[in-house]
């Protein structure tokens, strides 16, 4: 299936977000005040509900994965709806929006596992199809 040929357009709400003089700062604030889940994928592509917060739940309580400029190889995210439509967020290493070439990697080896992991926690299928990964700065994540 071609997924460019069906991916839906962006929210109304979203491309207003991006007109804004800092979108990351508009995006982060959505994806922290109503997030429908904070993650973390392990290097082997495993996702981890991180609760409420990255800082809080590290992987396996590893709090030095905080402080690793590459989070010792893990993904870690958030996903909102933001409009009608669901944006899940990937961070870049290093406090770069841009993602490396192995994150991309990564994402796509585990992407179906974040979908996983929303079924979970109660998202619909209708939100799913919607689903656009983004980097922080708002730019979309072609998989």
């Amino acid at each position: 299936m071609n997924k460019k040929a069906t991916k839906p357009p962006h929210s109304k709400e979203f491309l207003a977000i991006m007109e804004q003089a800092s979108p990351n700062a508009a995006i982060r604030a959505i994806t922290h005040a109503r997030p429908l889940l904070v993650y973390w994928v392990t290097p082997e592509g495993n996702v981890i509900d991180a609760g409420n917060e990255h800082f809080a739940n590290p992987p396996k309580g590893d709090k030095s994965v905080l402080s690793s400029p590459t989070h010792k190889g893990h993904l870690r995210g958030r996903a909102a709806l933001i409009g009608a439509l669901l944006y899940i967020t990937v961070y870049g290493d290093n406090k770069i929006d841009a993602l490396s070439t192995k994150q991309i990697r990564l994402l796509k080896q585990s992407y179906s596992r974040i979908f996983s992991t929303l079924r979970d926690k109660g998202v619909s299928e209708q939100a799913l199809v919607t689903a656009r990964f983004i980097q922080e700065d708002g730019l979309d994540i072609e998989l």
